[in-house]
C-alpha cells in the first residue's frame, strides 16, 4: 500500500467515533496492509470461570462480514494456546515458520489498562517485508491511543461501564440501524456454537424486540453511611464485574451515575427478556460482599419499539422500578406486565405500544 493511501486511510480511521465502525475499518486496512486472506476481529469478553473471545467480523477482499452476535457467553472460544500467549506477553505472534509460503499472524488489542481483544490474520505472505510489518505496528499503536481517547470520554471512571454521555447516540443508532428489531433473513451467522448449559440463552428470532432495564441498588445509601464510600465504590465495582459475566456480549451495559446501571437487552423474545435479569439478581442477592455483607438489587425493564425515544424507554422502565422499590425491593418487574395487571397506568404516549 502506497504510504500517502496509508496516510489517508490512517485519517479516516482517527475520524471514526462508533466502535462498531472502528473495528471493521481496522481489520479492512491490516488485511490490505499484510495481503492477507482474511482478518477476523474478537473482543475480549468477561465470563463466568474466565475471560472469552467473541468474534465480531471477519474482512476479506469481498468485504466485513459481520458475525452473528448473540452467542451466550459461555459459549464463546476459551482463551487459551497461542491466543492466552498473544495476550498475556501484549506481544504479536507468527503461527508458521518462514519455510511455509503462507502463515499466520495475532495481534492483541490493547487499551491504555488491559488487553482488550485480539485481530487474527490469516494467508500472509511469508516473506513479508519488515517495513510491512513496521507499519502493522504503527497502526496498531495509532488504534489503541484513540480507543483510549474514546474510552476516555464514553466510560465511567470507577465501573468502566459505558456512562450516560454514550447511551442516547447507541440508542438511536440502535434503532436506525435496526428499525424492526432484528436484523433481517439476510443477517450474518457465526460458527460459534450455541451451549446448552443452565442459563444459556439461545439465538433469537431475527424480529425479536430490544429491552431496557434499570438496575438499583438497594438502600445504597445506608452502604455509604454505614462503611464508608470506600466500601460503597467497592459494591460498584462487583456489581459491573457481575454484570458482564451475566450478560451477552452485545447487550449493553451503563452506569447512569450513583448506584444506578442501565442495561439493553439486544433481540430478546418476550418469554426469554427476564430470564438474564433475574439471574443477575438472584446472583447478586446470594453473594456476600466485604464487610458489607448482603446487596441486593431491584429491576424494572420494558420492550423497546422502533419508534421509541430514549426519554420514553427510559422513564417506562424507571417506573417499573420505581414499583418494585415500592412494593419490597429485590425483584424483577415489567412495565407491559405491570400495566396488563393495573398496577400501573400507560401515559398518552405509551399507547401505541404492543403489551404481552
Amino acid at each position: 500500500m502506497p504510504t500517502p493511501t496509508l496516510i489517508e486511510t490512517v485519517a479516516d480511521l482517527t475520524a471514526e467515533r462508533d466502535r462498531d465502525s472502528l473495528e471493521g475499518s481496522v481489520a479492512q486496512l491490516l488485511r490490505a496492509l499484510l495481503d492477507a486472506r482474511s482478518v477476523t476481529y474478537l473482543r475480549l469478553v468477561a465470563c463466568e470461570g474466565g475471560a472469552r473471545l467473541w468474534p465480531v467480523l471477519r474482512a476479506t477482499a469481498s468485504g466485513t462480514q459481520r458475525l452473528r452476535d448473540d452467542a451466550d457467553p459461555r459459549s464463546l472460544p476459551a482463551v487459551d494456546g497461542s491466543r492466552a500467549r498473544c495476550l498475556s506477553e501484549r506481544v504479536a505472534l507468527r503461527l508458521s515458520g518462514r519455510a511455509e509460503p503462507r502463515c499466520s499472524y495475532l495481534f492483541p488489542v490493547l487499551s491504555e489498562r488491559e488487553p482488550v481483544g485480539l485481530i487474527e490474520a490469516d494467508g500472509v505472505d511469508a516473506a513479508l517485508p519488515p517495513e510491512r510489518e513496521a507499519a502493522v505496528a504503527n497502526l496498531l499503536r495509532i488504534y489503541r491511543n484513540h480507543l483510549a481517547l474514546l474510552d476516555y470520554g464514553e466510560h465511567d471512571t470507577l465501573t468502566s461501564l459505558r456512562n450516560r454521555r454514550t447511551f442516547d447516540a447507541d440508542f438511536n443508532r440502535m434503532l436506525r440501524d435496526d428499525p424492526a428489531g432484528g436484523q433481517g433473513e439476510d443477517a450474518p451467522r457465526t460458527e460459534v456454537p450455541q451451549a446448552d448449559g443452565s442459563g444459556a440463552r439461545a439465538p433469537a428470532s431475527p424480529d425479536a424486540p430490544h429491552w431496557l432495564a434499570v438496575v438499583d441498588v438497594d438502600r445504597f445509601k445506608r452502604i455509604n453511611d454505614e462503611y464508608g464510600h470506600l466500601y460503597g465504590d467497592e459494591v460498584l465495582l462487583l456489581l459491573a464485574q457481575m454484570m458482564r459475566a451475566q450478560f451477552r456480549p452485545v447487550d449493553r451495559l451503563y452506569r447512569f451515575g450513583g448506584e444506578e446501571f442501565v442495561v439493553v437487552l439486544s433481540r430478546t423474545v418476550p418469554e426469554a427478556a427476564s430470564a438474564p435479569l433475574e439471574r443477575l439478581r438472584g446472583s447478586i442477592e446470594s453473594r456476600t460482599f466485604s464487610r458489607v455483607g448482603r446487596v441486593t438489587v431491584s429491576i424494572g425493564y420494558t420492550r423497546i419499539g422502533p419508534l421509541d425515544d430514549t426519554a420514553g424507554a427510559f422513564g417506562r422502565a424507571d417506573a417499573a422500578l420505581y414499583h418494585a422499590k415500592q412494593t419490597g425491593r429485590n425483584q424483577v418487574l415489567a412495565w407491559e406486565a405491570l400495566v396488563a395487571s393495573g398496577h400501573l397506568a400507560p401515559k398518552q404516549s405509551d399507547a401505541v405500544l404492543e403489551l404481552f
